[in-house]
């Protein structure tokens, strides 16, 4: 039992005790299941394939056998003793020895034929013998060669060939006639039958005779072209050519001396070219072979076997070989050779010993569940777990079975007509029971209980009965305990049962006539019957026997299901499957096997298309960077579906026996087991330690499995767009519509979720596979689906959806009548867009319904509701039928149809058939009647040129274009003036300016329309009539407004009208056209004017220069210019000349004021204004002073600058003295009145000019109001000589008697009213400004003088100003006007202010936005103002 590298093990040897020291001879029986062996011991033993001894004979004579040959059917063995004439023949059936006396000496050669009974025998001198073993009949051929024959061989066509000392090679027929001769250069060996390789063979007739010649060359001769025998010569190095097989398709392998093995191709292309040479053999070599069976070679040397893989002949190496070693002791090896089946090899040697090699053990296995038994060697089997890896158990047998069988407990082995059972796995795996059949046994399978034992046709079912001894199961006694034990198969028909299969639970068989059979094991009776068209071969149940799959006579395979009776055909499935296999851990799918191939099947019972069981397909890759974007596969144009099968390669000798999640345990030839991992489960649960491409992979194999959660982590992981498709079109294919929401959930498509929501629910098949359907565009399969269904009016329903008008119609007929003159209908709506005319018009006469009777009045609202339905249908198949009518050709008829009807909507529908007809009169008379008005009139006047029928419409026209249409059809009529009418509805101004100018001679109207319209085409023409009518002025305007500067400023300067065309230019106009225009005026003396045009094209310098020219007149353009110029040269200029430094005569300090303003320094600015309202108020311009106070203070807030406490007091001063008048006459508020004028009163040296008038306004007022105090005070200083003249005789009276009638007692004002700070809410006088508390100036009130409140608190809408609410709002009403800004105010507009921020008012100190100004020259002439 020695192994060689696990593949090749000694099976037995046989030693010179058996066969003598010296050369042993041997020969296979030709089914290889006996051995003769022969030394030189005359003894011939019989050996079987373990190498124990059968039979022995001893030899008749006393030479050493030289020959041993089976003849061809196996069952007498000849053998050729040394220097004797007799030729044993032992018959291997009777046990008994035969002589043939040949009563020829010397013979040397003896060979059986291949195909019938004759024996050859050659002998030394050259003679032939022919021995017919059928009719005992020998034939002697004397002379047929002149010396020795050496060598011979049959070949299929019962020739015999010979070659002989003579150098001659013959080939004669069975009877030993001479076919053909032909001579060699040196004396043949090992000649052999063969054919040459050709380009296209023939079936093989064995033309061609190989021979080798004196160990150099190798001649091959082809009987059928004598005349060109190839004669092949090899290398020195080889040495002599010992030994050579024909192999294959034409290949030799050849042996030589040195050790060389050569492989050579007889193609006529290849010849002289070797394939592959190899040295195997270090000294010597004696010998090859070949077996065909395991595709490998065979040599011996060296006192070594060597084996070497020959399946692919470029790749013969060392590498791919095997070596065993023998002891020297053993001699040289002189001969090798294997069984047919290479099972065993044979070696001989010369010093008596024999060995055989076991090479290939018979591929016998069986499988249940997850456990597989097979043969380990000859004679010994072994259960074994695949997925545990562990061995169940390993049982002696006593035969080499021909088949094996695995039930959950029990092996069956069996040969001919006897099966073995052996219970596992107990430890000893005794033999249970033996059992014999009537026939010979094909097949046995097993349950826990029962076995079933097929013998050609008939099918016998027992009990497993472990006490049985061995009994011949047709002699039991007929008997109910019998019965219940054994049942005998065909029961019911003689039909011939050709397979079985059986789980725990059922027997399952099939039969010639395409029966296939569900027997309980439990009940003992038939449970289903299911008839196939054609006959069965095989059977492969999963082991629940749920499914199976069959294979009929035509090699065609299905998968049926008992539960449903229904068998589906198994799409891309291979005739030349040999074996199938259910994966026994994913229910669904099954593999199978042919001599090239593992082909997986994956069964989806579920599939839109109906149960459905298919090869996987092999599918490309995507690029890895692909992105994410999905769109379901259900709503796209599909991709080109891969129909190439994914086939994983099967190695060569490997037997398919069990499927475990795509690992396929196989049995090799030398008998261990190796696991195919199918291409279709490559990494199917390893997506995390996989590469890109490697998880896209193992994504499709889960995809094609139905693995779909796997896939759900696979398109996590990869997050491709194609990934998710595919994973949503399949989960949907499948029906998992939870799993298909999920993606399409995912990947963001809420059309999809919401589609499939909506038929989630459905627990009716027929009516989820059919919206599943529509969703793929599968319309006819979704039809059949409905059809099926309890609701089949949806496929009504949806070819109704798609406008598969035909298919829609004939389904109404059966499904809903009522629906048909409905479908008619919108079927001929579809006719009539596609063109179908004639159809169309039968459609819509077949449409029509009985029209209703008139409504009565009492009628339900349902009721109503389809007479108006019944009227609307009709309505629209008569308009349909109008259209077709005008369509067909037959259009009076149509028109007054149309016409008739009254119907708008039909008249519109019509008029463009109309229309597209050329028919153009009637199109727009029909546009008419639909109220299409200016569609009509464009008709009527471009189509039909009738501008009658057009003005007859066109009051109801507003189009502007189809007015402007008419227009020019009447302007080239002559008709101008309705013309012109038509271009004014078109607005068209242009074209109404063009007539009036051309042909009406209305030119106050142009001239009117063109200002209005600014139209430079429209100008253009007017002043064109202008110029040449002599009016300049306006052809200036017209000319400006049409563009043509150049030419308006021409006609200005030649006529004398410049200030027209530079009034006409306004500020629209170049800094060449003001230039120019500057130039004139100066050339003229007039410098105002050309400064003026000179600042509109920014030359400050030379504008500033001209306005300086003309005094004072021009003064306040000088400071315009100044300020825009912000240059510092003129700044200065402009200051020289206002403070007289260029001509002696200082300038109005005004001036000096707009200067600063204008310069953006509004700090001077204001400073200045200061003192000019000062110079105002000293001369008593009171009114003029506050204005410019009032102007400075707006100013510097817009800029958001500082305003100067001065100036704010200076102000509120004035304003306090200007409403005093207001407060007494309109608002009749003495009191505040006498406030306002004490407060000027202590301010009286800033009114020089009315001292008098205002003090004794202000005792006059006190004295009203009982200000006692203070009318006296300032009666006091009125009766000072310097003014008591200047009293108003009215008041001097009165003034007078205040001062005198004084009393001692103590003078008072009343207390006056307080009212909070707004800044800190502390008690202040109404009247007082300064807080006492917080310190802060307090806002005042624009209406009263008095401080603001928060709680009364409103703004001027014109200034801005703040102002009590309640004050401000009575003197609005009053006087209609603001105090403060004298602009009219509206009471509405007065809105009370909630919560203000009194600190808002509060000046702080902004920088001005445009900047610093700049810096003033040296003496400030504010300074100088104010000296």
């Amino acid at each position: 039992d020695d192994d060689i590298d696990g593949n090749m093990r000694r099976l037995f040897t046989i030693d010179p005790t058996i066969n003598g020291r010296g050369p042993v001879i041997f020969a296979w029986q030709k089914d290889g299941i006996f051995l003769a062996v022969a030394g030189i011991n005359r003894r011939v033993h019989i050996v079987d394939r373990q190498g124990k001894e059968k039979h022995q004979f001893l030899l008749p004579s006393t030479g050493p056998a030289v020959g041993l040959d089976w003849d061809c059917t196996g069952e007498v063995l000849a053998v050729m003793q040394m220097n004797s004439s007799v030729i044993s023949l032992w018959n291997i059936n009777t046990k008994k020895l035969e002589n043939l006396d040949t009563s020829m000496k010397d013979l040397s050669f003896m060979k059986w034929s291949r195909t019938g009974p004759q024996l050859a025998v050659g002998t030394a001198k050259g003679g032939l013998l022919i021995y017919n073993r059928k009719t005992l009949k020998k034939n002697v051929i004397a002379g047929k060669h002149q010396r020795r024959i050496l060598c011979g061989t049959w070949n299929s066509q019962n020739k015999l060939a010979l070659g002989s000392e003579d150098r001659t090679l013959t080939i004669s027929d069975a009877e030993g006639d001479t076919l053909d001769q032909a001579h060699v250069k040196n004396e043949p060996s090992l000649i052999q039958f063969s054919d040459m390789k050709a380009d296209e063979r023939a079936k093989s007739k064995e033309n061609t005779v190989s021979v080798n010649l004196g160990g150099k060359t190798l001649l091959l001769y082809n009987t059928a072209d004598q005349e060109n025998p190839i004669e092949l010569a090899f290398q020195s190095r080889y040495g002599n050519i010992v030994s050579y097989k024909w192999f294959g398709d034409g290949y030799i392998l050849i042996g030589f001396s040195s050790g060389f093995v050569v492989v050579i191709s007889t193609h006529l292309k290849e010849i002289g070219q070797e394939v592959n040479s190899l040295r195997f053999h270090r000294d010597s070599l004696t010998d090859v072979t070949y077996c065909p069976a395991l595709q490998k070679g065979a040599s011996i040397g060296d006192n070594y076997v060597k084996v070497f893989d020959m399946s692919e002949l470029a790749k013969m190496s060392e590498q791919r070989s095997e070596k065993f070693e023998l002891e020297n002791e053993f001699g040289a090896l002189t001969r090798v050779e294997w069984t047919d089946d290479g099972q065993i090899l044979t070696v001989s040697s010369k010093n008596g010993y024999l060995y055989a090699f076991l090479t290939k053990i018979p591929v016998l296995n069986a499988a249940h569940s997850n456990h597989v038994a097979f043969l380990i060697s000859l004679r010994e089997l072994c259960v074994k777990d695949v997925v545990q890896d562990e061995d169940v158990a390993r049982i002696t047998i006593d035969i080499e079975p021909s088949l094996v069988a695995l039930g959950p407990n029990t092996v069956a082995v069996g040969m001919n007509n006897t099966v073995w059972y052996y219970k596992y796995p107990d430890s000893s795996a005794k033999q249970m029971t033996q059992k014999q059949y009537l026939n010979t046994v094909t097949a046995v399978n097993l349950s826990s209980d029962y076995a079933a034992v097929l013998q050609e046709g008939h099918l016998t079912l027992h009990h497993l009965d472990a006490t049985d001894t061995t009994v011949d199961v047709h002699a039991v006694t007929a008997g109910e305990e019998a019965a219940s034990k054994q049942r005998e198969f065909p029961d019911k028909d003689n039909s011939p049962i050709t397979c079985v299969g059986m789980t725990e639970d059922f027997l399952i068989f099939g039969t010639e006539e395409g029966a296939i059979c569900f027997f309980s094991l439990a009940d003992l009776c038939y449970v289903n019957e299911y008839r196939f068209d054609s006959g069965i071969r095989m059977i492969y149940p999963n082991p629940l026997g749920t499914r199976l799959v069959l294979i009929d006579s035509n090699n065609a395979a299905h998968l049926y299901s008992p539960i449903n009776d229904q068998a589906i055909p198994v799409e891309g499935f291979s005739t030349s499957t040999e074996k199938v296999m259910w994966d026994i851990h994913d229910w669904g799918v099954f593999v199978g096997a042919d001599l090239q191939h593992f082909t997986t099947y994956v069964y989806a019972p579920n599939h839109r298309q109906g149960p459905k069981a298919a090869a996987i397909l092999q599918r490309p890759l995507l690029d890895d960077n692909q992105a994410a974007e999905p769109l379901p596969a259900s709503q796209r144009e599909k991709q080109s579906t891969p129909t190439e099968v994914y086939y994983t390669d099967r190695p060569f000798g490997f037997q398919p026996i069990l499927v475990s999640n795509g690992a396929v345990s196989c049995q090799m030839q030398n008998g261990s087991l190796a696991t195919v991992s199918l291409q279709t489960h490559q990494h199917i649960s390893q997506f995390l330690r996989l590469n890109s491409e490697q998880s896209l992979r193992a994504f499709y194999n889960n995809l094609a499995l139905h693995h779909f959660e796997e896939c759900w982590k696979g398109s996590c992981q990869l997050n491709l767009t194609e990934c998710w498709q595919a994973l949503g079109d399949h989960a949907l294919s499948n029906l998992d519509i939870e799993l298909a929401i999920r993606v399409f959930r995912h990947v963001q498509q809420p059309a999809m979720v919401m589609a499939l929501e909506k038929i989630a629910h459905l627990s009716e098949k027929n009516l989820l596979l059919g919206h599943v359907c529509m969703l793929f565009k599968a319309f006819s399969e979704a039809q059949s689906y409905f059809m099926r269904s309890s609701v089949p009016t949806l496929a009504l329903d949806m070819r109704r959806d798609l406008m598969h008008w035909d298919q829609a119609l004939k389904l109404a007929e059966t499904l809903a009548p009522d629906q048909i003159p409905v479908i008619s209908r919108e079927y001929a709506q579809q006719l009539e867009f596609k063109g179908d005319y004639g159809l169309a018009l039968e459609m819509f006469s077949k449409g029509l319904l009985e029209e209703p009777e008139e409504l009565s009045g009492t009628e339900t609202a349902e009721e109503t509701l389809s007479y108006n339905k019944i009227r609307q249908h009709n309505k629209i198949c008569n308009s349909g039928m109008a259209r077709m009518t005008i369509r067909m050709g037959n259009v009076q008829r149509g028109f007054q149809i149309v016409s008739e009807s009254g119907d708008k909507e039909l008249c519109q529908e019509c008029a463009p058939i109309f229309e597209e007809m050329n028919l153009y009169n009637d199109a727009a008379s029909l546009y008419e009647r639909a109220g299409l008005f200016d569609k009509a009139a464009t008709i009527y006047i471009v189509e039909a040129k009738n501008l009658q029928q057009a003005a007859r419409v066109l009051p109801q026209v507003t189009s502007p274009k189809i007015l402007g249409l008419f227009a020019k059809a009447k302007e080239k009529e002559g008709h101008y003036r309705d013309a012109k009418d038509a271009y004014e509805r078109a607005g068209d101004l242009d074209s109404v300016v063009r007539l009036n100018v051309e042909f009406l001679d209305n030119f106050a109207e142009a001239h009117l329309i063109v200002r209005k319209t600014r139209s430079s085409e429209a100008a253009a023409l007017v002043a064109k009539h202008c110029k040449k009518s002599g009016d300049y002025r306006t052809a200036i305007e017209f000319l400006l407004l049409a563009k043509k500067t150049h030419e308006a400023f021409e006609i200005a300067q030649q006529h004398h009208e410049m200030l027209t065309y530079a009034e006409a230019l306004g500020s629209q106009g170049s800094y060449e056209d003001f230039l120019a225009i500057a130039h004139y005026y100066q050339s003229k003396g007039e410098n105002a004017l050309a400064g003026d045009y000179y600042a509109k094209c920014m030359r400050y310098e030379d504008a500033l220069k001209l306005y300086l020219q003309c005094g004072e007149s021009q003064i306040n353009k000088a400071i315009d210019v100044v300020g825009k110029a912000r240059n510092d040269k003129l700044t200065h200029g402009l200051i020289d000349f206002l403070m007289g430094e260029s001509d002696g005569i200082p300038k109005d300090p005004n001036f000096i004021f707009r200067l600063y303003m204008a310069l953006g320094s509004y700090e001077k600015a204001a400073k200045t204004a200061v003192v000019i309202a000062k110079q105002e108020q000293e001369q008593g311009n009171y009114r003029a002073a506050h204005k410019i106070l009032f102007d400075t203070h707006k100013d510097l807030e817009a800029h958001k600058i500082r305003i100067p406490s001065d100036l704010k007091r200076n102000l509120m001063l004035l304003h306090s003295y200007i409403i005093v008048k207001t407060l007494v006459k309109s608002m009749n508020d003495h009191e505040t009145s006498a406030r306002m004028l004490v407060r000027v009163a202590k301010n009286i040296a800033k009114f020089p000019k009315h001292v008098v008038p205002i003090l004794t306004s202000t005792v006059i007022e006190c004295q009203r109001v009982d200000f006692n105090a203070s009318a006296f005070e300032y009666a006091s200083v009125l009766v000072r000589p310097e003014h008591r003249s200047k009293i108003n005789e009215k008041y001097k009276k009165k003034v007078e008697t205040i001062v005198r009638k004084k009393t001692d007692e103590e003078l008072k004002d009343p207390e006056e009213h307080s009212s909070p700070c707004p800044f800190c809410s502390a008690a202040c006088p109404d009247t007082q400004l300064d807080c006492a508390s917080c310190k802060n100036m307090i806002p005042f009130c624009i209406a009263t003088g008095k401080h603001m409140v928060t709680s009364d608190w409103t703004f001027c809408p014109s200034c801005r100003f703040p102002a009590l609410y309640s004050a401000f709002v009575q003197l609005v009403r009053e006087e209609k006007m603001c105090p403060m800004c004298e602009q009219e105010i509206a009471v509405e507009a007065v809105t009370k202010v909630q919560n203000p921020d009194p600190r808002a008012y509060l000046s702080e100190g902004i920088s001005s936005p445009l900047g610093p100004p700049p810096p003033p020259p040296t003496g400030d002439p504010a300074e100088k103002v104010a000296q």
